[in-house]
């Protein structure tokens, strides 16, 4: 069984803003979480948007793509279980044909 680990506050500074989070991620991972965020919202700067509108624009984005990562995994599963299923058949195939071979011996 895998261990949880416990959550611990981190000072994390996301799209010009000091917040206190808790977490259980590892520090590397949260760094790039919070530079990809930050990337993001510095490529949002051309626009002549206060930081508000700036931070639900970049909110939309990344809903967006979890939504489409949803649906691809949604689509990613049904594909495995499909092929679940043909492996399944194979081997029942597979062993009759090994059985009735048996058989004529």
């Amino acid at each position: 069984m895998a261990s949880i680990e416990p959550l611990r506050s981190v000072n994390i500074s996301v799209a010009q803003e000091a917040i206190q989070i808790r977490t259980d991620l590892p520090d590397a991972e949260l760094k790039e979480i919070v530079d990809s965020i930050n990337q993001r919202f510095e490529r949002s700067s051309k626009f002549q948007m206060d930081n508000r509108k700036r931070l639900a624009l970049l909110a939309v984005e990344l809903s967006s793509e979890i939504f489409e990562l949803r649906k691809q995994l949604g689509r990613a599963k049904i594909y495995y279980d499909q092929m679940e299923k043909g492996l399944q058949n194979l081997t029942l195939l597979l062993d009759e044909g090994m059985n009735h071979q048996d058989s004529n011996l």
